[in-house]
């Protein structure tokens, strides 16, 4: 709402303006008054809005968390949800590839690549895989966070063996019998779809829920 005061023209006397100066000093004082009941300049917030407005939005100051505008609307931190996510019409897509395709270059020499580590849960959610060795290439993939997925994908034209285990003993595999312990991927398109779960202690446990072309070892 537009604030209006009344204006002092140069030929108007000053002390006969004093009550017109009052009444101009009132009303502003009573729109900042009416503005601070949802800005605080001390505290440098904003509350008890009704309706918000905007071409765009950014949260964050030396590093942005929230950033929508026009084209976009990146979220660029974790998000914890308690609800429900409704996707009315739109689709949910991934682009959590991990930059690097784990295989012997990677493995640079080793027989072993590690899939996050001690105190670290692996940092992607699709890992391409291929190995052009006769020997068994071993991914260790480390604990999880609970409801973590992690797809493993054999990307190249290899029949190398890439197995997957854990190091920590927590992936769990179809079958009763100890050896069961790791999941063999040896030709391009083959994959391994895994669910970190929690096994009724609060710790996450790796489960092999969906792929294709596999094998248990």
């Amino acid at each position: 709402m537009a604030i209006s005061v009344t204006e002092i023209l140069g030929t108007d006397s000053l002390s006969g303006s004093r009550l017109v100066l009052n009444d101009n000093f009132n009303i502003l004082t009573s729109e900042i008054n009416a503005m601070e009941v949802y800005i605080n300049p001390t505290a440098g917030t904003i509350n008890n809005l009704n309706n918000l407005q905007t071409e765009a939005l950014r949260v964050g100051l030396s590093t942005i968390l929230l950033d929508i505008n026009a084209s976009t609307f990146d979220v660029l931190t974790n998000v914890n949800m308690t609800g429900n996510l409704n996707l009315n019409g739109g689709g949910l897509f991934r682009n959590d590839v991990n930059v690097t395709t784990l295989n012997d270059t990677t493995a640079a020499g080793s027989s072993l690549i590690n899939v996050g580590g001690t105190g670290t849960i692996p940092g992607s959610s699709i890992y391409r895989v291929g190995n052009s060795l006769g020997t068994t290439l071993t991914l260790q993939v480390y604990n999880g966070a609970i409801g973590q997925e992690i797809f493993f994908t054999y990307s190249e034209a290899q029949t190398g063996v890439i197995s997957i285990a854990s190091p920590t003993g927590s992936l769990v595999l179809p079958g009763t019998t100890p050896n069961n312990t790791k999941i063999n991927l040896a030709a391009i398109g083959q994959t391994a779809h895994l669910l970190c779960v929690d096994r009724g202690d609060g710790n996450g446990v790796w489960f092999l829920v969906g792929g294709a072309g596999y094998t248990i070892a």
